[in-house]
């Protein structure tokens, strides 16, 4: 049982923990994925299994992403998502129709901080090691490509909720893009939903929930081409 595996991961779910029940399934040591979800996000994850297929992942790295995403305004929080504790919270009072006239200079190449919980590797270590002892790790900017930015819903109120769609490069973090967002607002906000609907060609509608992989039926969803 060797090859490619599109799974749909549910919120609450690491996607280390499908690293696991992939290597109790087939009993392949080898498995690893392209792009970590977060536990509080959904969607498109790409599984190898094995080591011909591991060492093609750098493949899906390449790929576009297209992401789906609520995040709310006057809202921050230590993590920029639903998980770490508020640290900043104060009314929206901005103009939201201003919302439409930024998010030119949020598309094409540009250059984006990584928030300091995340994988992003500092000497060899992860920032989110140093973020969870209270540090503040010396992130660098780096240069992503957004390809489209789509402004799909916005709930008005005190903490507005705006729902968008991304379609991005590797290395784009949707966090970041939601506080710079905010920001170019004048205000502070955080990503209260987060769904990755496609890696490229993969989508959800191909996706497999990990709840109905068993011994049989994994054969039959396995691929053998990136």
């Amino acid at each position: 049982m060797l090859g490619f595996l599109t799974l749909n991961k549910p919120t609450g779910v690491t996607s280390f923990s499908l690293v696991r029940k992939l290597r109790k399934l087939t009993g392949e040591k080898r498995v690893g994925f392209a792009g970590t979800l977060d536990p509080f996000a959904q969607g498109v994850l790409i599984f190898a299994i094995g080591r011909a297929y591991t060492r093609q992942l750098d493949h899906f790295h390449t790929l576009p992403k297209t992401y789906r995403f609520t995040w709310v305004l006057g809202i921050e929080t230590t993590t920029l998502d639903p998980e770490g504790p508020i640290t900043h919270q104060e009314p929206f009072a901005g103009d939201l129709t201003q919302l439409h006239d930024i998010l030119p200079q949020f598309t094409g190449t540009i250059s984006q901080l990584p928030p300091i919980f995340s994988a992003k590797k500092i000497n060899g270590k992860p920032a989110y090691l140093s973020a969870r002892k209270g540090e503040v790790p010396e992130l660098k900017p780096v240069d992503v490509t957004i390809e489209a930015l789509e402004l799909l819903n916005v709930t008005p109120g005190e903490f507005p909720q705006i729902e968008m769609r991304m379609t991005c490069s590797k290395g784009t973090y949707v966090r970041s893009m939601v506080r710079d967002l905010a920001v170019a607002l004048g205000s502070v906000g955080y990503c209260k939903t987060l769904i990755r609907e496609s890696v490229g060609h993969h989508t959800l509608d191909t996706a497999m929930h990990p709840e109905t992989l068993t011994p049989e039926t994994l054969p039959e969803v396995l691929t053998h081409e990136p």
